[in-house]
């Protein structure tokens, strides 16, 4: 069939994105390269300055018949414009060709990731947009050639499938590539339908109401609608919605697998079970009308086809069966399609089975891993009974729950770098991803689950509201709290976020500033240093699908209300008068935290370097900080465990600050105690407070960056380096900041500081110190922390070298469900490589049950770089493993035993009140020895746990233990 809409095949994302290629610096900027864009978008030749030969020899010829005869042949096209050529020696991959494609050439290219990446996302333009920069251009005569395009496409194709990495780790991108190239004899899928139907709304206004009705209810009746629509247009606009209109037949009439399966039955019937399967799997379609049995069927066929993906030897087999896979993809959607009819009168049993059989597809699409499928199939060995207890019930949908969340981040995993780079000249690029969810398994999932979680809410008590309207799935409280802010879509930078923001960011990023509220796309990791300083200053986060991001565009730029209670009930609201009272009680940008150092306690008369074994946890906030002195009590016990560090005490950076200030006369100290009092005389809030405190914080920042601490404390540290470390040059070392005002009993500080990873020689440690001294001063540390700071002179920088640790894995451990706050259970978040888990990176976020050393998966790890030390100095970012599994058991039982341990090993760590706290440790693995970085309290918002209006949204749960549900009857308001 032809399609209008898809001129050309596309190129696919590698198996690991490692980030774009670095946008050209004399491009112009972004406002007029989308000018550029929105140009070809209505230029007659688009892209394209004039049709040439392109031989393979290198030869450029006009477009005169067999012009590459005598240079080895060659492929007839258009030719970039030099608007285009700088655009893609930029960075921006588009105008792409696959008729004349060197694979070889393109595959060794450093940034051939980003390329393909970038080529796919383009077709998603050109299939939404109308055709995008080739709007007209498909009509230029000469541009493209159909069937090189299609034989480009299966030349690629069957190339990458002769690799099996591509089979496994890289089968999401493959699967999708084999959708989006045109290699052959295609169906329609729910995505071109979807697609297809965006494009005719945005040329014609009047066909939105329809396209909105084929979005979010799709069903075969609309492809008699679009008929009738298309009815009262010119005879010659009708023709795109006759394309429309057939292939909702094709996706919706549910009829298009079955010649596929048999077909490849007979093809497959020698490759051990694979046959036999596929001929069954025909029989019971062919056999049977009813779509419970279509979409179980289905479903499981497409696990097991990708479960037998490197069956075949040959290549083109091997795409066959991704073939058959997307064949079936589209009867299962058209199964699921006739489902939702019966969705009404369904019990919660129907349902559960449904979603039982949706998960086989989900996975069979790619869209998460055989661990996690096998996960999802424990919650539903719970679910599949006639008789369950409400807290099991709501436990195990609040688990599946997880997964759309789970193939959202797969896919940005694969595309989620190169989607940005594109948004940078159409911001339509940024709904790829969820373009690929909405037109996948998971469309009916999630809504089938939705029904479900508003039914186990509503006997629990639970509500989760957006925009005042109740939804079941979708919002995931991750820290509890209460603000108002000005909610913002847009994606910005994070130098520009304003604390009274409330901001959807793509995932948890590492330097934060303060803000009022944060709604996370991607999850990231609940451990990490921005989600535990937020849970210590209550400041509410919630996790959002993907799904639900287009609901929250009306609000943009307008204040919201984001509330999240301690029990995990979500409220995302526009702000009126009705929140008047509350805000007036509980103000804004309030908190329980004040931090007070113990400045009795301090001693800053000592200047001697001390190394990690002449220190102990009492040693904190005397004479360094927290990280060293506990990492010297961790060193004490756990000897093997730790490695070797100096630390330059905080009696060092206070002489520091004894050099004059300029020719005023005072010291450093003298001169800043005498801006932070005058600072106290502005208006709290005043822009000229603000001014002057920005004005005040960058001078002090810049002094001590620039300070030169002497010849004497370099003679000495030399000298003490030698000692610990070794001869210069032959380690690196870890120069971090390690100040007064963290980790202490109400505040954690998380991340705040600087950190310079593996700093290899003398002069460049000296430098880094420097940097580190300074950190406590940079802009986003100084606001986090200043608006709680009593006495805001005394922040004193120790700053601790410590030995670098070239760590294969490495996260952070709490000892306690951080969720439902049981110690008998531990958190991790750990990823591949150094540093990991810490700065946001999505990682692998795990339940660890210490009696029984059962786990729980909550995320996989899709970083897709990790880092790692280099000799010389600082640290390279390398691709991940890709593995399923980061944690092995072995390291999962050490865990345990450091967890069992540490109470009668490490002195008590307590929280604000001298209670008990659940330990925060962060650590790694080397060679499969547990090494630790470091201890602290882990800390909540006793404001957000003790807030009134919070505390009332969670007054109506019940004891889910003393109520059993019925499950072969229908959900509650489901």
């Amino acid at each position: 069939m032809m399609r209008p809409f898809q001129i050309f095949p596309v190129m696919f994302v590698a198996l690991t994105a490692l980030g774009t290629t670095a946008v050209a610096a004399d491009l112009p900027d972004k406002a007029t390269l989308r000018a550029w864009v929105a140009e070809m978008k209505e230029s007659e030749r688009g892209p394209f300055a004039r049709i040439r030969w392109f031989c393979k020899d290198g030869t450029i010829l006009p477009p005169t018949p067999y012009a590459c005869k005598d240079h080895g042949g060659g492929a007839q096209h258009g030719e970039w414009t030099d608007r285009v050529k700088a655009m893609r020696a930029g960075g921006y991959k588009i105008a792409n060709f696959l008729t004349d494609l060197d694979i070889d050439a393109l595959l060794a290219r450093p940034d051939h990731k980003d390329e393909l990446n970038q080529i796919l996302i383009e077709q998603f333009l050109v299939n939404a947009d109308d055709g995008w920069i080739l709007r007209k251009a498909r009509y230029y005569r000469g541009a493209f050639q159909e069937e090189g395009e299609r034989e480009g496409a299966r030349r690629l194709l069957f190339r990458l499938a002769e690799d099996p990495a591509w089979l496994t780790q890289g089968y999401l991108p493959l699967r999708t590539a084999a959708r989006l190239l045109r290699h052959g004899k295609e169906s329609a899928s729910a995505n071109e339908v979807r697609q297809q139907a965006t494009a005719l709304a945005n040329k014609d206004p009047g066909f939105k109401q329809l396209r909105n009705k084929i979005h979010i209810s799709p069903e075969a009746a609309d492809a008699a609608a679009v008929r009738a629509y298309a009815a009262t247009l010119d005879e010659t606009a009708r023709a795109d919605y006759e394309t429309l209109a057939a292939n909702i037949d094709a996706v919706y009439g549910g009829t298009g697998a079955l010649e596929p399966v048999k077909a490849m039955a007979a093809e497959t019937a020698k490759l051990g079970d694979l046959g036999q399967i596929l001929a069954k799997g025909a029989a019971t379609l062919q056999s049977s009308d009813d779509p419970a049995v279509h979409l179980a069927v289905t479903g499981a066929l497409m696990a097991a086809l990708r479960e037998r993906q490197t069956r075949p030897r040959t290549p083109n087999t091997r795409v066959g069966l991704l073939d058959t896979s997307l064949a079936l993809e589209t009867e299962h959607f058209a199964a699921a399609t006739a489902l939702r009819g019966r969705l009404a009168n369904a019990s919660r049993l129907e349902r559960l089975e449904w979603l039982h059989t949706s998960v086989n597809a989900i996975y069979g699409a790619g869209l998460i891993s055989d661990r996690q499928r096998q996960e999802l199939h424990s919650s539903f060995a719970l679910l599949l009974v006639d008789q369950v207890s409400l807290a099991d019930y709501k436990k195990a949908l609040d688990y599946l729950a997880l997964v759309p969340g789970w193939s959202g981040q797969w896919l940005r995993f694969h595309f989620q770098d190169s989607m940005h780079t594109l948004a940078t000249i159409d911001p339509l690029a940024d709904l790829f991803i969820q373009d690929q969810l909405r037109g996948s398994p998971l469309f009916f999932y999630a809504q089938v689950l939705d029904g479900l979680l508003r039914d186990a809410n509503s006997l629990a008590g639970v509500r989760n509201e957006l925009l005042d309207e109740d939804v079941g799935a979708g919002l995931r409280a991750l820290n509890p709290g209460l603000a108002r802010g000005r909610l913002s879509l847009a994606g910005e930078e994070a130098e520009s976020f304003q604390s009274d923001g409330v901001y959807l960011l793509p995932e948890t990023v590492a330097d934060l500033p303060p803000v009022a509220g944060i709604l996370t796309a991607g999850e990231g990791n609940p451990l990490s240093h921005v989600q535990l300083l937020a849970r210590n200053l209550g400041i509410p986060n919630v996790a959002v699908d993907e799904a639900l991001i287009p609901r929250l565009k009306p609000l943009e730029g307008q204040d919201v209300v984001l509330a999240v209670s301690p029990a995990g009930s979500v409220q995302l609201s526009a702000y009126d008068s009705r929140w008047d009272s509350l805000f007036g009680a509980e103000q804004q940008g309030q908190t329980d935290v004040l931090i007070r150092p113990d400045l009795e306690k301090l001693n800053l008369d000592i200047e001697d370097f001390l190394t990690l074994s002449q220190l102990r946890a009492a040693d904190s906030g005397r004479t360094v900080g927290p990280k060293a002195a506990k990492l010297g009590e961790l060193r004490h016990h756990y000897p093997e465990a730790v490695a070797e560090g100096l630390t330059i005490p905080f009696g060092v950076f206070r002489r520091l600050l004894d050099q004059p200030y300029d020719a005023t006369g005072q010291s450093v100290f003298e001169w800043m105690v005498g801006q932070y009092r005058s600072l106290e005389t502005l208006p709290a809030g005043s822009a000229e407070r603000k001014q002057a405190t920005e004005a005040f914080r960058a001078e002090l920042h810049r002094w001590i960056e620039s300070a030169d601490a002497g010849e004497a404390f370099r003679s000495r540290l030399r000298a003490a380096m030698a000692q610990a470390f070794g001869p210069d040059g032959s380690y690196g070392v870890f120069v971090r900041s390690d100040t007064n005002v963290e980790d202490l009993p109400g505040f954690t500080g998380a991340g705040l500081n600087l950190t310079v990873p593996n700093v290899v020689g003398f002069d460049n440690i000296v430098a880094a110190i420097s940097r580190v001294w300074a950190s406590p001063f940079t802009a986003r540390a100084f606001a986090w922390r200043q608006s709680h700071m009593d006495q805001p002179e005394h922040v004193y920088p120790a700053v601790l070298l410590m030995r670098s640790v070239n760590a294969e894995k490495s996260g952070v451990l709490v000892t306690q469900d951080i969720d439902t706050g049981d110690t008998a259970w531990l958190s991790v978040a750990v990823n591949e490589g150094v540093g990991g888990a810490v700065d946001g990176q999505a990682a692998e976020s795990l339940r660890i049950d210490t009696e029984t050393g059962a786990v729980r998966l909550l995320a996989q790890a899709t970083a897709p770089i990790r880092r790692r030390v280099n000799l010389t100095g600082g640290v390279d970012k390398i691709p991940v493993s890709g593995a399923d599994h980061v944690l092995m058991q072995p390291e999962i039982e050490a865990l345990i035993r450091l967890a069992q341990e540490l109470p009668t090993r490490f002195p008590a760590i307590v929280d604000a009140d001298g209670k008990p706290a659940p330990a925060d440790i962060e650590f790694g693995f080397l060679d499969g020895d547990l090494k630790l970085f470091q201890i602290r309290p882990f800390l909540e918002s006793a404001k957000a746990r003790g807030s009134e209006y919070l505390k009332s949204l969670d007054s109506s749960l019940r004891d889910g233990t003393s109520v059993t549900v019925d499950l072969n009857q229908q959900p509650v308001g489901g």
